[in-house]
């Protein structure tokens, strides 16, 4: 009866073993570290990846990597067990979040180095202001002239020289206001050519004029360039001459040779050179105006002097400085 009983205790224990073992509690266990392997991470990139073994053919080996990234977003979400090692994954960011990031810094980019902001509606109204009080000085100055050399008797080769020279000065002007209005860039380009070919004008005229002039003193026996107003106009029509073979340059030079010499840099001595240009012409016209032959065809100065006044506010008005004096470009940072 004893041995019996003591055979259903064993048999009782055995069956209660299985139950206990599996509520038992984990402190209870002994803490045995689980094998990389075994983490749920390394099961879910090991199944996204293809088996060396597998061959190109094989489909299955390619499949997408949507599951496989659910399944590491899962598992990684969860916190490990006590005791488990896991292993150490880089947070790198994804080619969608690389390719906005690029995306956005490219366009950053372009923005700073390509994109020019626009003039205000303001600044357009007293531009074409300035540029409408250009034109009128301008018409006023050469109307007087027209008027003075349609009064003056005829006398050849001398009367070519106030006709040849205002028309010098009266192109050369227009040439550089075609410039100043212009905003898009189509219109600049069209812009560049027109002042190019008017340029080309008035140094024809330029040299017309001037070879009249020195023509008729040879005829008379006079002695050139001794007054303030031969001096100007001679140097005045010798620097034209060179501003002019330099805006060719510029304007058909090949690409390379104006990157390697500086294209900003050629194309802002050109703007300053033209200012020059223009100015000494302005001065030697002013001169012209105090000779004795105008006081005597055309004794009235003061409308010389209002055309001459609406010119340059109008013009010196649309000067931008900025583009005269080099500017150190400032670059960007932004932080990751």
């Amino acid at each position: 009866m004893s041995h019996l009983s003591h055979s259903q205790e064993q048999a009782h224990e055995e069956e209660r073993r299985p139950f206990a073992a599996q509520s038992s509690s984990p402190s209870s266990s002994p803490r045995h570290p689980r094998s990389p392997s075994s983490s749920p991470i390394y099961q879910a990139v090991d199944k996204s990846r293809p088996n060396a073994n597998t061959t190109a053919s094989d489909p299955a080996a390619y499949e997408s990597d949507s599951d496989s990234e659910t399944n590491i977003d899962s598992s990684s979400s969860s916190s490990p067990s006590r005791g488990q090692t896991t292993p150490l994954v880089q947070d790198t960011p994804s080619e969608e979040t690389l390719s906005i990031s690029e995306a956005t810094g490219s366009h950053r980019n372009h923005h700073h180095h390509h994109h020019r902001p626009h003039r205000s509606p303001l600044r357009r109204r007293v531009t074409m202001l300035l540029a409408t009080l250009s034109q009128i000085g301008l018409f006023i100055f050469f109307g007087a002239l027209a008027g003075a050399v349609v009064k003056a008797p005829w006398v050849y080769p001398y009367s070519w020289h106030p006709i040849c020279m205002g028309l010098y000065g009266f192109v050369a002007t227009e040439a550089i206001l075609i410039l100043q209005p212009v905003e898009k860039g189509s219109q600049k380009r069209l812009a560049r050519t027109i002042h190019g070919l008017v340029q080309i004008l008035a140094m024809i005229f330029s040299l017309l004029g001037f070879t009249a002039i020195y023509v008729n003193k040879d005829l008379l026996g006079k002695e050139h360039f001794h007054t303030n107003h031969a001096l100007f106009g001679c140097t005045t029509v010798f620097i034209f001459f060179l501003q002019v073979l330099f805006g060719c340059f510029v304007g058909y030079a090949p690409r390379s040779v104006l990157q390697w010499i500086g294209q900003a840099r050629i194309v802002r001595i050109h703007r300053i050179a033209g200012y020059v240009s223009i100015a000494l012409l302005w001065i030697t016209l002013w001169l012209g105006v105090l000779t004795n032959w105008m006081v005597k065809n055309f004794d009235h100065s003061w409308i010389f002097a209002l055309g001459l006044g609406m010119l340059a506010v109008g013009l010196v008005g649309q000067i931008t400085p900025s583009r005269l004096v080099a500017t150190r470009k400032t670059v960007r940072t932004v932080s990751p």
